[in-house]
């Protein structure tokens, strides 16, 4: 177990490189961190996120020399050999009341939009610049937190209909959708008010999601009702991530504590705690050997699962 300091602030996400030899941490305010973990300094190389930072879309290339994060307005990369950086902006089209979920590769994005029309819209990277993919009116629909799948196949969302008087006390929804075409693909019901942080099971089987101290866990392609496990304290969770083969789901909370659930039966099967202030974010390595967490405080703890 190490851990590696950054700046003070909260951690919004962790990622490592394909060849598990390097960490990324964004942190509030401070940009985003790299760690080459194979260096015995193990100082980091620190990028700025002048454009602002959205959480959700941190992460490598598939050969591990780029480094990626969305921005306000776009995705921006860092090449880890010179140093170059670029932004693929969004189009101006997506300059208002709108945030963006990305998949791994960056090559898919979905916006959300109040104006000028109340939309969805799909996009896809061709060449060198986005192209509009398809458009969902979502003019009577409130659209919660959106999650794209790494392989950028579909995304999942928490909506609620907004036709009425006390629209906000319409039954919320969850809607699994294709990236593609924006066909609906999956839908269950979601029992509390809050959208929450979603997560797809690496086969795309299931999706989870969390809410203040309660996991849910949807089954794929049936949706339906989720299967709801509350912490054993009264403490948050506060992130998520599935370990690389599928069978155990990493659920970070703010009692300083990773907990490890079995994806099928949702028993908690382990947990680390690590004296490092509240457990803000958490990624496993593409190899599934390491784990990595950050705190609100600007601490991320890696460490071995074998």
């Amino acid at each position: 177990m190490r851990v590696l300091r950054t700046a003070p602030g909260e951690v919004l996400d962790v990622a490592f490189s394909p060849d598990c030899r390097a960490v990324a941490a964004a942190v509030e305010g401070k940009g985003v961190f790299l760690w080459n973990l194979d260096s015995p300094t193990i100082a980091p190389v620190r990028y700025d996120a002048e454009d602002g930072y959205r959480p959700g879309g941190l992460g490598f290339s598939p050969d591990g020399r780029q480094l990626a994060w969305l921005t306000l307005n776009g995705r921006r990369t860092h090449d880890r050999d010179t140093r170059a950086a670029m932004t693929a902006a969004f189009p101006l089209y997506n300059a208002n009341g709108m945030y963006h979920c990305s998949d791994a590769a960056g090559t898919r994005a979905v916006s959300n939009h109040s104006f000028p029309d109340h939309t969805l819209i799909g996009w896809k990277w061709v060449g060198d610049e986005w192209v509009h993919q398809w458009k969902l009116s979502t003019r009577e629909l409130f659209v919660g937190r959106m999650t794209l799948a790494p392989a950028g196949d579909r995304f999942a969302m928490v909506t609620c209909v907004t036709q009425g008087g006390r629209w906000w006390e319409q039954p919320m929804r969850l809607e699994v959708r294709d990236a593609a075409t924006a066909v609906e693909l999956a839908a269950g019901s979601y029992p509390y008010r809050y959208a929450p942080r979603l997560q797809f099971h690496p086969t795309g089987c299931q999706v989870a999601g969390i809410n203040n101290m309660t996991l849910l866990a949807w089954p794929l392609p049936a949706g339906g009702d989720p299967r709801l496990v509350q912490n054993d304290n009264r403490k948050h969770f506060t992130a998520l991530a599935y370990h690389p083969n599928g069978h155990r789901l990493f659920v970070t909370s703010n009692d300083e504590t990773v907990h490890v659930f079995d994806t099928q039966s949702l028993d908690r099967v382990s947990r680390y705690t690590w004296q490092l202030d509240k457990l803000s974010a958490v990624t496993i390595s593409p190899d599934g050997s390491l784990a990595a967490a950050g705190s609100g405080n600007g601490n991320v703890v890696v460490w071995d699962l074998d």
